[in-house]
């Protein structure tokens, strides 16, 4: 249609200024010299400076509002529209000096972080978070409109739109409950049973594992790419590029393992979304939730099943050899599913993670909405730490700085990865229908469950969630089939 065809070189320029701050970033996070990071964070900005002149521009304001409110658009073109059209009236309201400085902000805070963390320093940071908190404060003020009752609930529009701070609570909130009863039961179980000991493993050694899991889950690395970074996360930079990053710890390969699965389930949905997500501009588009479900289920319920334990084991005996040549299946798996209670997020088990996102959740939700100041977050972290997971926090690093979400505001998307765990066991039901998901694991052969989710489900993860999940599984989200894998998975 000629409205759409007149948007596209402004949606072509902002996907290509995207595509090079994604360069900068990964950069940043993964290669880049200490003392270049400053020069670096500049060009950055300077291609996020480049990218708000577009968006903010009367031409392209134009161009979106009358590809938006012309008739005839199919269901993707439509969904196009909308989004954009969101994107606009947020931005309008905002001046390209507001963009600027935030944007500023953002870089300065996650610089600052990145050295605080390593020496333990919450003091040094704390100035970069209290302006982030203040600013972001005042950008959801601007943008809070009538269906919002709480600065929190536009927060969290931004990542899963129409989800709500009343909604979450009344999943979450059940959810805690029953997780806090379930611990200690769980816990009580595994009391006895046959755990090997975790021996370290080099980072080298470890670094030979990370390409063999990539290929069991078919993650292409000709269109992709692995680096290391103090926090792992994954991008998708363009159509044959979507990279990931990971961490190693001498004292434990678990954190690798999970990290690597998780990144590449992440990518697994990049690299497989169809052309006409291309053609239409409408990947990344998915919400956070979305893409959170397919790393976690790649992670955990793929990954952390008694029936592919075999397969992981056999590739630790290639790579580590030492107490996996006698270790058995059932002690592996074992290893692979320790519930205890533990400090860092990216390290916990299924039954304690989504209690980490709920702390998190509590915490992020009180901070915008006034009710908690920056200052006093790490005091307030160390006693949610206690209270639901029975740990002591020995240092701000592995506490309420363990994560590079806040030091780039990322206010609101902490819930998506809880929702990633209740979307993806209610996609498993599913999928079960149309495969034998415990025989292709038993085999090792997980193809099969990447053209499913092709076909069935990433074709339409630019849809709205309530939309999204019914079109994938038939109902709307139901958190009991979480809660019904935790308790067959631990109790049964």
């Amino acid at each position: 249609m000629k409205e759409f065809e007149e948007l596209k070189p402004f949606l072509l320029r902002k996907r290509e200024l995207r595509h090079l701050s994604s360069i900068i970033y990964y950069d940043m996070q993964t290669r880049a010299p200490i003392d270049g990071l400053e020069d670096e964070a500049d060009i950055w900005g300077g291609i996020d400076t480049q990218y708000n002149e577009i968006i903010k521009s009367p031409e392209y304001i134009k161009a979106v509002k009358d590809f938006a409110f012309a008739p005839g658009k199919d269901l993707q073109l439509q969904r196009l529209a909308d989004l954009l059209l969101r994107e606009v009236e947020d931005n309008e309201r905002l001046t390209l000096k507001q963009l600027e400085e935030w944007n500023k902000a953002i870089s300065e805070s996650n610089s600052a972080w990145r050295q605080a963390k390593k020496t333990n320093d919450f003091q040094s940071w704390l100035p970069h978070f209290e302006k982030l908190v203040e600013l972001k404060k005042g950008l959801l003020r601007i943008k809070k409109k009538d269906c919002h009752e709480t600065l929190y609930d536009v927060a969290l529009d931004e990542y899963e739109p129409g989800e709500t701070q009343k909604q979450l609570d009344a999943v979450f909130g059940p959810l805690k409950k029953t997780l806090l009863e379930l611990l200690p039961q769980v816990m009580k179980r595994q009391e006895n049973a046959d755990i090997p000991a975790v021996l370290p493993h080099s980072i080298d050694s470890q670094r030979h594992l990370t390409p063999k899991l990539l290929e069991l889950i078919h993650y292409d690395l000709s269109r992709g790419a692995i680096a290391e970074s103090a926090h792992p996360f994954s991008d998708a930079l363009g159509i044959n590029d979507a990279r990931i990053t990971t961490e190693y710890d001498l004292e434990d390969y678990h954190g690798n393992l999970s990290t690597v699965l998780h990144e590449g389930g992440h990518c697994i949905q990049f690299q497989n979304w169809p052309k006409s997500h291309y053609d239409l501009f409408l990947e990344n588009y998915a919400t956070a939730a979305l893409c959170e479900t397919h790393s976690r289920f790649y992670e955990n319920l793929l990954g952390k099943s008694r029936e592919l334990a075999p397969r992981l084991l056999s590739l630790c005996r290639e790579t580590f050899g030492e107490e996996f040549l006698t270790m058995t299946e059932e002690q592996f798996y074992r290893g692979e599913n320790v519930v205890k209670p533990s400090l860092i997020r990216c390290d916990a088990d299924e039954l304690t993670y989504s209690l980490h996102i709920i702390i998190r959740y509590e915490l992020e939700r009180d901070l915008l909405n006034g009710d908690l100041e920056p200052k006093d977050l790490p005091k307030k972290w160390n006693e949610k730490y206690k209270e639901y997971l029975g740990v002591d926090v020995p240092s701000d690093s592995l506490g309420c700085m363990q994560d590079t979400h806040w030091s780039e505001a990322l206010f609101g998307y902490f819930p998506s990865y809880a929702l990633g765990n209740l979307y993806g066991a209610q996609i498993m039901k599913a999928m079960e229908k149309d495969l034998d998901i415990k025989g292709l694991l038993a085999k090792g052969d997980l193809l099969p469950i990447r053209k499913w989710f092709a076909e069935n489900d990433f074709a339409y993860d630019y849809l709205k969630p309530e939309d999204w999940i019914i079109k994938v599984t038939g109902e709307k989200l139901n958190p009991q089939y979480f809660i019904d894998y935790l308790k067959d998975k631990f109790l049964a």
